[in-house]
């Protein structure tokens, strides 16, 4: 079952609206076609309520002056691009500077910003929807007009499935992700320091002091980015390393095991468990990385229902290309070329 509601005006006068995503289990999403954003992940508890899952706000103008990217989808090109500087066949660019001198999530004007076309293309079982977007050559810095599509379906097991299409007319980048904060005992319950995560990843991209990558690919054997067996958030958090202390938590890029060129399905790469909850999250991608974000700068941010957000009070599994792909040559490539269909999915199981 899908419910639309009217959840507010931009700056012009659109309506933004948010679709509710329901399955026969109980368990809702409520997206917005204001940047494609997950507003509140609903799970049934015992008390015959719910557990809301996900940080978020509850207006358009808290979304729209965010600057933390709350549950929305990211484009064109998802974390950081150095000096917002590539080449591309031969061209030099120079995108939006948005952070520390870097272009991050697409630039200031990026897809969260943004209000999608959305259709509803299953309001019965397995409840889903369609946002579309086009952005012009040139939008942010970025070379071509891009096309891009983006399915959320919910399905009756309670996996929450998010396929992103694209097609170019020009060769570009494009790395999309969704950047929900999860906190699996409920958005407003406080640190997620003693949740456990676990990621099937035996490597890293170390970064420099700006969250840039510094080109190598690390091992994690005998680092806090060992997340093979479950591991409490805690203890990197409470690392000395100097990677945890550049970023004051975690806010790294894990490389992904199961990940091979062209893959399109999905494989299980990873979960996160609260015990005080009893809610599990498993993460399945065909993408190479995924950026683990501990929220390490939220301090006293306010939040839905009046909660106000500390650091480390949720946690992001942001599946995507490595940072900085176009200026890496050994990274995975993240260039679409004119004509050719981009294609990736990221699926959210969630148990209770």
């Amino acid at each position: 079952m899908i419910e639309q509601t009217n959840f507010g005006s931009m700056p012009d006068g659109s309506q933004v609206t948010q679709f509710c995503l329901t399955n026969r289990l109980g368990v809702s999403v409520e997206i917005l076609d204001l940047g494609g954003i997950i507003r509140r992940w609903l799970i049934p508890n015992h008390k015959q309520n719910h557990t809301d899952i996900v940080l978020g706000y509850d207006t358009v103008d808290e979304y729209l002056a965010d600057d933390s990217y709350l549950g929305a989808l990211v484009g064109r090109y998802a974390n950081r691009i150095k000096h917002g500087k590539f080449s591309l066949a031969g061209k030099d660019y120079q995108t939006d500077i948005n952070q520390g001198g870097n272009c991050l999530h697409g630039g200031g004007q990026g897809f969260n910003s943004k209000v999608w076309q959305c259709t509803v293309l299953s309001n019965s079982d397995n409840p889903s929807i369609m946002l579309e977007l086009t952005s012009p050559d040139s939008d942010q810095g970025f070379p071509g007009q891009i096309s891009v599509k983006v399915i959320y379906t919910l399905t009756e097991q309670n996996r929450l499935k998010i396929e992103y299409f694209a097609t170019t007319d020009q060769t570009t980048l494009y790395n999309p992700t969704n950047h929900s904060y999860f906190n699996l005992a409920g958005h407003s319950s406080g640190s997620v320091a003693n949740q456990q995560i676990q990621l099937l990843a035996s490597h890293y991209t170390p970064t420099d002091e700006n969250a840039i990558p510094t080109g190598e690919i690390s091992v994690v054997d005998n680092t806090p980015f060992d997340f093979r067996t479950p591991t409490t958030i805690n203890v990197p958090l409470a690392s000395k390393h100097q990677q945890i202390e550049y970023a004051n938590g975690l806010d790294h890029n894990l490389c992904l095991d199961a990940y091979t060129a062209d893959l399109k399905s999905a494989s299980y790469v990873g979960k996160a468990v609260a015990k005080q909850s009893g809610i599990e999250l498993e993460v399945y991608t065909n993408m190479p990385g995924i950026q683990i974000f501990t929220a390490n700068h939220f301090s006293n941010k306010k939040g839905k229902e009046d909660s106000l957000y500390q650091a480390h009070q949720g946690v992001c599994f942001e599946t995507q290309f490595y940072p900085d792909t176009p200026n890496q040559p050994n990274f995975p490539s993240a260039t679409l070329e004119a004509g050719k269909d981009f294609y990736s999915v990221t699926e959210y199981q969630v148990s209770f």
